[in-house]
């Protein structure tokens, strides 16, 4: 059973990984979107969400297709 699972938005997403904001910040305390993009996309995910000082990098769950 996967416990690493958020709901936001009445969505579920499945939490890859989790990393510290500080890893993508810029000198100015900016984030850098490039930087971070490219590191989502290397987890093959598709949302981040933030939580006290980190980054979830996360995956939405589909909802189940009934087949007939």
């Amino acid at each position: 059973m996967n416990y690493n699972i958020v709901y936001y938005e009445n969505l579920a997403f499945e939490i890859l990984t989790e990393v510290s904001i500080h890893n993508f910040l810029n000198k100015d305390k900016s984030v850098n979107q490039q930087v971070l993009g490219m590191y989502v996309n290397d987890w093959g995910a598709d949302r981040v969400l933030q939580k006290d000082n980190k980054f979830l990098i996360c995956k939405q769950i589909e909802e189940a297709q009934i087949v007939e």
